[in-house]
């Protein structure tokens, strides 16, 4: 059995009994062709048996995870960010932003890639940039850096600008949950926790979803495994 989270990126997959989540090209897994038992994301529909919308399999995934009753998850990917809310373990909010307004991960990676960035020493500062389009956040990363702004001080602002993006976005919580890639990304937690309180989740909150559903008409498949609550994963080359 094969769960898979298929996003426009990456593709994350756990099957019963492995150690860990792997990671793997979205661009290399959709060219082999792969077949899910269970799946979610962007990708995944048309190559899984049992498909779980983004935003369902998130909260499902997150209700799994968290014991709280009221509380507020934000997950960042290459194109898009979903947020889920909950009050007394009720939905309140699932929202999507996808598109150039989203300026999520892929802008970071290629911003990231163009400046060879070593994000662990990018600044966050008192500044930001605007990012309500990637593109145009592109630009004017490129446009500091063309006036002396060194390109760590530049992306930081860029970084900043998202997160209070994400913090408005969320609708002002004073705890964020935080899953996908960007909890990888130590700038991003250091400019949102100026903001809120943020708990990163790893990047194996919509596969713990997808396995909640899995057990609920399989019961023999038991709880949620432990690469899937700590989010343990390792790239699949």
């Amino acid at each position: 059995m094969i769960f898979a989270d298929a996003g426009s990126s990456f593709c994350k997959t756990y099957s019963p009994g492995d150690d860990a989540v792997k990671i793997v090209s979205t661009r290399v897994m959709a060219r082999d062709n792969v077949k899910f038992d269970w799946g979610t994301g962007h990708t995944a529909r048309r190559m899984s048996k049992n498909f779980e919308n983004d935003l369902i399999s998130l909260s499902k995934g997150a209700l799994a995870l968290v014991d709280e009753t009221d509380f507020t998850m934000l997950d960042l990917g290459s194109r898009d960010s979903k947020v889920v809310s909950f009050i007394d373990r009720r939905p309140v909010q699932l929202d999507w932003s996808v598109g150039c307004a989203a300026a999520t991960g892929v802008t970071v990676e290629m911003i990231g890639k163009f400046y060879d960035v070593d994000f662990e020493a990018v600044e966050i500062d008192s500044k930001w940039t605007s990012v309500t389009c990637g593109t145009y956040a592109l630009e004017r990363i490129m446009d500091s850096v063309s006036k002396g702004i060194h390109e760590n001080v530049a992306i930081g602002r860029f970084i900043h600008g998202f997160a209070r993006n994400c913090y408005d976005f969320s609708k002002k919580p004073n705890k964020i949950y935080l899953s996908g890639g960007f909890t990888l990304n130590t700038p991003f937690i250091k400019a949102l926790s100026k903001y809120t309180e943020v708990i990163p989740m790893g990047r194996t909150v919509p596969l713990a979803g997808l396995w909640a559903f899995a057990a609920e008409k399989d019961p023999s498949l038991g709880k949620i495994p432990k690469p899937l609550i700590k989010s343990i994963c390792k790239i699949d080359k």
